[in-house]
């Protein structure tokens, strides 16, 4: 599950799963929502990249996971829809996060760019993860 939140210039997410390899996974689903307005095309053929990413703690693996994500969109030409995604769910912020993905996109000629959004950058401003009871929570600001 996904929302935007009221941000005064760019766009503020927040996702909301059960785990943090959940939380990863539905991030890749609420960046390519988001960026096309909810169009993405049903039975479009997809493409898979496999991501990787590694953070000291969290916060920096959810932040490095965002730009991976807008990289394969800015770069690649490969919009995110979804994600399988490895990790460890129980480990603590201080050991370092690794985390292995594979990202299923859609390739930009399968989409109208009239309708996607176009993102700048990933930013640390207001990014966090947290624990709410027994979901985690992973907010992020995007660049207009």
């Amino acid at each position: 599950m996904w929302r935007t939140l009221d941000h005064t210039a760019d766009v503020a997410l927040e996702v909301e799963a059960a785990s943090w390899t959940e939380l990863l996974a539905e991030a890749a689903h609420a960046f390519g929502e988001w960026t096309t307005g909810g169009r993405v095309p049903a039975g479009a053929h997809e493409t898979e990249r496999a991501l990787e990413v590694h953070g000291a703690e969290r916060v920096e693996s959810w932040v490095r996971f965002w730009r991976e994500l807008l990289r394969l969109w800015t770069v690649e030409g490969f919009l995110p829809i979804h994600a399988r995604v490895e990790g460890d769910d129980v480990m603590g912020d201080a050991a370092g996060l690794h985390v292995l993905a594979k990202v299923g996109c859609l390739s930009v000629g399968a989409l109208d760019p009239a309708h996607c959004q176009d993102v700048k950058a990933v930013t640390w401003h207001a990014a966090a993860v947290e624990r709410r009871g027994a979901a985690w929570v992973g907010r992020i600001v995007l660049d207009l």
